[in-house]
């Protein structure tokens, strides 16, 4: 026998398996959870390697495919969704063709692909993933607010057909991926992941129908105004943004400590525009505490600062917490879990105790801040890495609290991620560790040295790096002295 007639015998049993497994268990719910929870992962294994094959540079796609180096925030944005923190690896080997890249090859050859475009079919991408977990983040928690995002005005113009063409077709490729990667060894866990991905996909496109049926309806009643909604879209927007920029100069506020004491904190903080999306705090807690919290809401401008004091009024609110970082994180989540659109937020806080010379952290996925010691010749630098997921999209979650000892001399920097995702005229990113290289550089006099100093000179760098004064997104850097 022929290996592809075993093969189509084996197949044809496994169904025939599957219809009597069906009737002599009624409750499969067990087993198809864990089948759904493995095509998660395979899709998510499958998007985190093709996004950062595009951040390292390799071709994507084919040469006429747009060049995805403005967009790379977006591609680390959703990296941090998918809890991954870390930056292409060098010289790690991506010559394998992904089920992602795979379907972007299929439609390009019927599509004109522009950057927003590929944005929004990478929506689609991750609705399928998210389509098989029951933990999804807020934006994804059914597919009609997927296909009004995609759809909507200020999207890339994606029509019904597209949409439809494009979940067709990564239907098929998944289902011939899953038929090459579980249908050789286990047919029958093959046939359910199949039926689970049809029964998704029908979902789905059953869901465009409605969308449609509804959004044409509604054009039919809103012609006649579209002049009036758009003279007061004018007017709330910029309403939107006098009110956004009393906001925030009411939300930042910092207890710097005095020359007397055994701490020293300075703060650079530069927004692309008036407001901003990065927040930075800093309490006195009592006559030697301070509670030092960071945040990076994601993107910049009028939309990320319209939740500043959504985030101000949480930590405020959650002032019994100051010194449990921990447990002030998970506070803070689940209070702002839901009322962030489409936006999340990383953020850092510290717990320091100047007299014990203590110092508690809790990340939740931001960027990984730094201590070492700047009087000793040799610099051994520790890290404040996440221990959580970003908040605002994930219910329920917990925070890892980690805490160090501290001495004189030790120097604690916390960042947003607009300093290490700077980027040079030739579209190289500065990174984390050169980042560093710069924190810990030590110059010929004391006064050189000094927190404020470093600040000033860091400032001057990005911009140098950059070759251009103005920033391209949100800056925040805090240093801390312990004298």
């Amino acid at each position: 026998m022929s290996e592809e007639l075993r093969f189509e015998v084996e197949m044809f049993l496994s169904k025939i398996k599957l219809l009597g497994w069906k009737e002599s268990n009624p409750q499969e719910e067990i087993d198809r959870a864990e089948i759904r929870q493995t095509l998660f992962l395979f899709l998510r294994e499958d998007m985190v390697y093709s996004l950062q094959k595009i951040l390292s540079g390799t071709e994507f796609v084919n040469e006429s495919f747009p060049d995805l180096s403005p967009i790379h925030r977006e591609i680390l944005a959703i990296l941090k969704e998918l809890g991954n923190y870390h930056h292409p690896h060098p010289g790690r080997d991506y010559s394998r063709i992904s089920l992602l890249e795979s379907w972007f090859q299929g439609l390009s050859k019927t599509w004109t692909f522009s950057l927003q475009r590929v944005v929004d079919t990478f929506q689609i991408y991750r609705w399928k993933l998210y389509s098989f977990s029951k933990d999804r983040p807020f934006t994804y928690q059914n597919p009609e607010q997927v296909i009004q995002r995609i759809l909507s005005p200020e999207s890339s113009g994606l029509n019904f057909t597209q949409i439809y063409d494009a979940e067709l077709l990564l239907r098929k490729n998944f289902q011939f991926f899953l038929l090459r990667r579980i249908g050789a060894e286990n047919r029958l866990k093959y046939l359910i992941s199949a039926e689970i991905l049809g029964k998704e996909s029908d979902s789905l496109i059953q869901k465009l129908h409605e969308v449609i049926s509804n959004q044409l309806e509604q054009l039919l009643n809103t012609r006649q105004l579209e002049h009036e909604h758009i003279l007061k879209e004018k007017l709330d927007l910029e309403k939107e943004f006098r009110q956004a920029e009393k906001i925030q100069k009411k939300s930042l506020h910092a207890d710097v400590p005095g020359p007397e004491e055994k701490v020293r904190i300075e703060i650079l903080y530069k927004p692309v525009l008036p407001v901003g999306g990065d927040f930075y705090t800093v309490r006195r807690i009592s006559g030697t505490e301070y509670g030092i919290f960071i945040a990076d809401i994601s993107g910049h401008g009028i939309g990320a600062a319209l939740f500043f004091n959504t985030l101000k009024s949480s930590f405020e609110k959650n002032s019994a917490y100051w010194e449990r970082p921990g447990k002030l994180l998970r506070k803070i989540n689940d209070e702002v879990y839901g009322k962030l659109n489409d936006n999340f937020i990383t953020g850092i806080y510290l717990y320091l105790n100047v007299k014990k010379k203590t110092l508690k952290y809790a990340n939740a996925g931001h960027n990984k801040g730094i201590i070492f010691n700047h009087i000793e010749a040799q610099n051994k630098l520790r890290s404040l890495s996440p221990g959580g997921k970003v908040l605002g999209i994930f219910p329920r979650m917990e925070y890892k609290e980690r805490e160090f000892k501290l001495k004189t001399g030790d120097r604690i920097a916390v960042f947003t991620d607009g300093i290490p995702e700077t980027h040079n005229p030739d579209q190289q990113m500065l990174g984390d560790r050169e980042l560093y290289r710069w924190l810990i550089a030590k110059k010929p006099t004391t006064e050189e040295n000094l927190p404020l100093s470093i600040i000033q000179r860091i400032e001057k760098d990005l911009s140098t790096f950059r070759g251009d004064p103005r920033a391209e997104d949100d800056i925040c850097l805090i240093i801390i002295d312990i004298l």
